[in-house]
């Protein structure tokens, strides 16, 4: 099927709601009409990230090339503390670090598991995490 300008494309996908919501606002603030599809099944159980594809940037055909200007832009900025310091890798000290939720490392305390399995609070129990884009270690938010 040809794209017309009128055709959604997918520019981008993402693990969690907030990074998504922050880059639709982002081009949002520079006039480019962008829309998330696949949030609410993502934000229901973050387990299902994995078989749907994440959570689906989409914009019109003709904005793509922009909406993918400003993305790139918004990419380079590094991850900061509440101190306003970039987040750096604690075994390169790279800058090029990435936003996960981890929601498997609950299921290690089998009481973890249980109390989420009976609650139905899987997502609940989720732990922030970061992740490094040079050598691909996974830290905790408060070893940076």
């Amino acid at each position: 099927m040809p794209l017309t300008k009128d055709t959604l494309v997918t520019i981008a996908t993402y693990s969690g709601s907030i990074d998504a919501h922050m880059a639709k606002n982002k081009l949002e603030s520079e006039g480019v009409m962008a829309f998330l599809f696949d949030e609410n099944m993502v934000s229901l159980n973050p387990l299902y990230n994995i078989s749907i594809g994440g959570i689906k940037l989409k914009t019109l055909a003709s904005d793509a090339e922009k909406a993918l200007e400003i993305l790139n832009g918004m990419n380079a900025l590094p991850y900061t503390n509440e101190q306003d310091v970039p987040v750096a890798c604690p075994r390169c000290g790279s800058e090029d670090i990435s936003y996960a939720y981890d929601s498997r490392s609950n299921l290690k305390n089998i009481g973890g598991f249980l109390l989420g399995l009976i609650t139905f609070s899987l997502p609940l129990l989720s732990k922030d995490k970061y992740k490094c884009g040079q050598c691909g270690l996974e830290f905790q938010k408060d070893q940076s």
